[in-house]
């Protein structure tokens, strides 16, 4: 491999990398994250003072729970976020200003420990006129710019496209997003700096609207929560997962099991708990 291909291909492997970590981190440095920023998804109904979530995953090596504690404003808008591993310790803490006003997030501070030390950093959000998200910016403790993302938005307030750049304005390429409103889904595309598209993904639009398309393997109970799925594996393979429920009096959820469904060759169908999500709420 000649030098010039080796750099496009790290510079491939870089821009996929980075909004793959961007995405985890849910700063709005991706079409996805970006979507949902000022989404409320951790309750349906009332609005709680604070949730302790313990979340279980399951898998061949075991089982892993990790503990989330959340609290909240008067207005129902996340304050605070602090995340622990199995022994209890403090590996993460979120904390947020907001605009309750107009619903609107205006800072994050990602806190972290881990084994390599402490680090903070600070992403600040900016709208335009009609509210729109037009920009994120994220800063290091001491003030620098680490990266920026430049938002072009729709008529309806959507973004159709997030360029990423670092701290120095060189670019990392761009994502652009084509919606499918009548679907509930938006078809997203990482594109390099030379213009290439690298990979396509299709997503939701709203996670509190269920599916509207009719050949979507998905099903909802009349809570609007996802019951029945099938997720397409890289292999051409499909997976089959199925959700149960339990709803507090105020009808918000308080545990959610996720099992994966094996289907073998005589039909049989085999269940295997892959995650529960349980959620303790003050009100």
């Amino acid at each position: 491999m000649c030098c010039q291909q080796f750099y496009k291909t790290m510079r491939t492997l870089t821009i996929l990398l980075i909004l793959t970590v961007l995405s985890a981190l849910s700063n709005a440095q991706n079409i996805f994250s970006a979507l949902q920023l000022n989404q409320t998804r951790d309750y349906k109904t009332v609005s709680p003072k604070k949730i302790v979530e313990t979340n279980t995953y399951y898998s061949s090596s075991g089982m892993q729970t990790d503990k989330n504690i959340k609290t909240y404003d008067q207005t129902g808008m996340l304050l605070l976020e602090e995340r622990y591993d199995e022994t209890g310790t403090l590996k993460a803490k979120l904390t947020y200003t907001n605009d309750s006003i107009n619903r609107l997030k205006l800072t994050r501070t990602f806190e972290r420990w881990t084994n390599l030390g402490y680090t903070k950093e600070t992403a600040f959000y900016s709208y335009d006129s009609t509210r729109s998200l037009i920009r994120s910016t994220d800063k290091d403790a001491n003030g620098w710019t680490m990266r920026l993302a430049e938002i072009v938005c729709n008529d309806r307030g959507l973004p159709i496209e997030l360029s990423l750049f670092d701290g120095h304005g060189n670019s990392f390429g761009k994502e652009t997003a084509t919606y499918l409103y009548d679907r509930n889904r938006v078809v997203t595309a990482v594109v390099s700096t030379d213009g290439k598209i690298i990979s396509t993904d299709t997503i939701k639009i709203s996670f509190t609207t269920g599916s509207l398309f009719p050949n979507e393997k998905e099903i909802y109970n009349s809570h609007g929560d996802l019951v029945n799925w099938t997720r397409k594996n890289l292999n051409k393979t499909e997976t089959i997962f199925e959700e149960e429920y339990t709803y507090d009096t105020l009808g918000n959820c308080t545990e959610n099991k996720i099992y994966k469904v094996i289907v073998k060759g005589n039909g049989k169908r085999k269940r295997k708990i892959d995650r529960i999500f349980r959620k303790q709420y003050t009100y």
